[in-house]
Parts: structure tokens; sequence; C-alpha cells
């Protein structure tokens, strides 16, 4: 994507620059391993040549700063995924887009998606207090109304529908029918929006308006008074009417996962995914991981990082406060 005053670059010169790059700030300068043996990153997008560029190199182009951005959150301790559609000519960016990582509350989506749908399909017709359950579950992030919905309308099953309608080959049940346990990718949530706005999933306008207005009225805090502005919302105050869908889990693998994902801009030009994974890091306190199952770890310092660490990728990316 090429944003105003960028300067044109070669594309197999900048992939190239955002390996090397990153694996320059992993390592601390030393050598870096490529993730795989045919020398690919995970992702779906791009390949990844080898050359000898250095950090001062980056360069002020959109991919450029897409470079910066994973440099940046490499040297917090964290794994980025991006990825970018611009609906109006078709053109998309990514890093590290074929990644999976669980979904956190952006299963949401897909617990309102498929009882939206069975309504669209005259298989179900929800009640105004279920509706009210959806409005919380997307608006506030209300795990109890998400819970009470997951289990009244089929668990695991809910995903397979969404999978099977939006055509989502990376997207999995979660391994203990836990939704929060979902499993995606940058490229399917980019896919699954992208159809859910131009009716390909098979939502009527009158459900695919009612999913997204609940987007659009995201709450600044969640049910359970977690912080749902990091991300998009506060990284594009330049943005009106950000539809935006949140998550947040820990501590998979030790890590803080955070997941801010979108409709942006005038017609719904754009559709955002950013995925944070970091480590936790507490410093020489003594401290015990926050398992956000059962905790909200509301003033959580190493959550606190992290929510800085993915708002800062967005800002990185999108100085100007806007993508367009």
């Amino acid at each position: 994507m090429r944003l105003a005053n960028d300067v044109v670059e070669d594309p197999v010169a900048g992939r190239a620059r955002r390996l090397v790059v990153a694996c320059l700030a992993a390592t601390a300068l030393a050598a870096c391993a490529t993730p795989s043996d045919d020398g690919t990153t995970a992702d779906s997008r791009r390949q990844n040549a080898a050359t000898d560029v250095g950090v001062d190199a980056v360069p002020v182009t959109f991919e450029g700063r897409i470079t910066q951005a994973v440099v940046d959150a490499t040297e917090r301790g964290a794994d980025v995924t991006i990825a970018l559609l611009d609906r109006r000519d078709g053109h998309y960016e990514s890093f590290a887009d074929a990644t999976p990582f669980p979904t956190a509350s952006v299963a949401k989506l897909f617990i309102a998606d498929d009882l939206l749908f069975r309504e669209t399909t005259a298989k179900l017709e929800l009640t105004d207090d279920e509706h009210a359950l959806v409005a919380r579950m997307l608006e506030n992030s209300d795990d109890d109304a998400a819970n009470e919905l997951w289990n009244e309308y089929g668990t695991s099953d809910i995903v397979l529908d969404v999978v099977s309608r939006y055509e989502l080959p990376d997207t999995a049940v979660p391994y203990d029918d836990n939704w929060w346990n979902t499993t995606t990718t940058g490229h399917d949530l980019v896919d699954y929006y992208a159809a859910v706005l131009d009716g390909r999933g098979g939502l009527d306008p009158t459900h695919r308006d009612e999913l997204l207005g609940y987007l659009h009225k995201s709450s600044p805090t969640a049910a359970d008074g977690y912080d749902q502005t990091f991300g998009l919302p506060a990284g594009l105050p330049g943005e009106a009417g950000i539809a935006v869908k949140q998550g947040w889990m820990c501590c998979i693998d030790d890590l803080w996962t955070h997941v801010s994902t979108g409709v942006i801009g005038p017609g719904d030009r754009y559709v955002l995914v950013l995925v944070s994974r970091e480590a936790l890091d507490y410093g020489d306190a003594d401290t015990d991981y926050p398992d956000t199952s059962i905790t909200a770890a509301v003033d959580d310092a190493s959550a606190l990082h992290a929510r800085e660490t993915i708002t800062d990728i967005v800002r990185t990316v999108f100085p100007d406060g806007r993508i367009g």
C-alpha cells in the first residue's frame, strides 16, 4: 500500500530488508537463522530474500514502516502479525499473516455471526434479550454474555459453521471447547471481515449492519474493566467511526496476546488486523501469572506494557493517525 509522500521502493528489496532488520534486532546484531529450511517466514503473501542491509537503512515507505514496527516490537519482547486490505483496489500488505494465534475475545465475532446468520436464514429467531446479549458481547466484550450464547447454541460447532461459510482454511475450533481458544490467522481474519462486508458469508444487509453497528459502539472499557482502547482505537485518532473488535489473553506459552481488528475509513475501505504476542515481564517482582480465563488482569503491569506495544505498532505504521 502506498500512501502520500511515500518513496517508491523495489518490493523484493523491501521484503528482504524486513527480514534482515528484524533478525538484527532480535539477535543484537548476531547472525540470524531463518525460521524454515526454505528461507520463508510464516507469511502467506511474502517470500524473503537475503540481503545485507543495515538498521539505519529502514526506508520511509509503507513497507519500511512495517519493518520498523516489527523491529520495535521485537525489542519489547513481542512477535507481530500485521494484515491490511484496501477494499477499494484490492491491495494487501502483511507481515506474518499466516502465523496462527488464539483469537481470545475476537471469537465473539464468530458467535454473533453464527446467530445472526441463523436469523437471516429463518432458522432461528433471537429474542430481544438475546440480541442484547450479542450487543454486550461485542460492545463491552462481555464474557458472561459470550458464555451464555456459546453454550446455548452449539459451542465449537459455531466456529465450524463460520469456517465453512467464510472459507477460512487456517481457523480452527478450540482444543478444549472454550471459545477463547479458537485459533486463526491474520489472513483469515482479513478475509472474514471482507466477506462480511460484501455479503459472501451469507449475512443479509440488516444483520450485517447490526453486527458492524455493535463494533462501531465498542466501549473504551470492557465489562470486566479492561482497557479496550489499545491498538486501532488509540493508534488511529484521525479515523472517525472505526468498527473494532479487540481480544486479549494470558498466558499461553508465557505470552500476553493482544488482538486489535476492525474496519476503517469511508465506505468501510480498509480492513486491519494486528496481533502482538509478548513475553511476560515483571522485572524482579514476584508476581503470579494472570490467567485471564479467571481474572481480569486490569492492573497487570505486563499487560499494560503489551497494550502499549500494539498501540505503538499502529502509530509507527500510520504516523499521521490515519490510514489514507
